[in-house]
This record gives C-alpha cells, structure tokens and sequence, in this order.
C-alpha cells in the first residue's frame, strides 16, 4: 500500500465502508499473488469494520463467455478492480469483453482501476496503459498503475 491510495478521490469515501469489494483479473499466479498482497495492505488502512470481499478471475477464465459474464457482473458492483500482468502489450480478447460488460453495467458508485506489473519490467507496455487510460475516461473511473512499491495517479 503506498500514500498514493490515500490522495485518491475515493480514499474518503473508502475509509467510510462497511463493506469493500475487489474484482482482480490476473494473468498467473504470480500476478495473482501479487493482487492478494495488494488488498492485504489495503485492508490494513481501511477501517477495522470493513470487510474486504475480493473475487479473481483468470484471464484464462474470462476467454470463456459464461464465466466472462458472472464475473462482469461481480465486477460492476466492485469498489477496486484490480488487472495484474506481468508485462503485456495488450490484453487477451477475453479480458477486454470483460471489461466492456462490467463497464455496461456498472452504477455511479465510485470505483478505481488499477494495473499491477510485475516489478521485474522496467516500465509499463503503453500501449496496455493507454488502452485502460481510455478505459477508465470511458468509465470516470480512477486509474492507477502499481510497479513494486510505487503506485502512480493517471
């Protein structure tokens, strides 16, 4: 967790919930555990009364159109939805169908994106970054890109 969380929008709001909800989808297990170890440190600033309740969907599991669909749906009510790579240059055709259905269907609640790298790779693919820059304008949503300790505001 980096004090970047804390200067977002949504960081208010945040550490007012009784409930928080995180959608991730990972590339591996590697990424996964690297989004696991996200929302641990999260967990830990939000309040003591929150539950955290968080779903993760493979990229894998989003190429197939039914499992795409149930965690679309998970997605739209999630409060922090979390893509974990490990350096790509654009997403599977899956994950960005996904991406469109929980986009569809989410409400006006606020929300953040945020892309976790593998801190191995020097730098992001732009070509990844641009697309979920769009991504969140499309949305209003915050977008965030986490590398190693160091999380940046977009």
């Amino acid at each position: 967790m980096d004090s970047m969380i804390s200067e977002l929008r949504v960081w208010p709001i945040w550490k007012e919930l009784k409930h928080f909800a995180v959608s991730a989808a990972c590339e591996d297990s590697s990424s996964k555990a690297r989004a696991d170890e996200f929302c641990l440190g999260l967990t830990k600033e939000l309040s003591r009364n929150c539950k955290v309740v968080s779903q993760t969907w493979f990229f894998s599991q989003l190429c197939l159109p039914e499992l795409r669909v149930i965690a679309a749906s998970e997605a739209a009510l999630a409060h922090l939805i979390i893509i974990s790579v490990r350096h790509l240059e654009t997403l599977p055709d899956g994950v960005k169908g996904w991406i469109d259905l929980w986009l569809g269907r989410r409400n006006s609640h606020s929300l953040v994106l945020l892309a976790l790298v593998d801190p191995v790779f020097q730098g992001f693919s732009s070509s990844l970054e641009n697309y979920l820059q769009q991504v969140a304008k499309r949305g209003g949503v915050e977008f965030l890109v986490g590398a190693e300790d160091a999380l940046d505001c977009a």
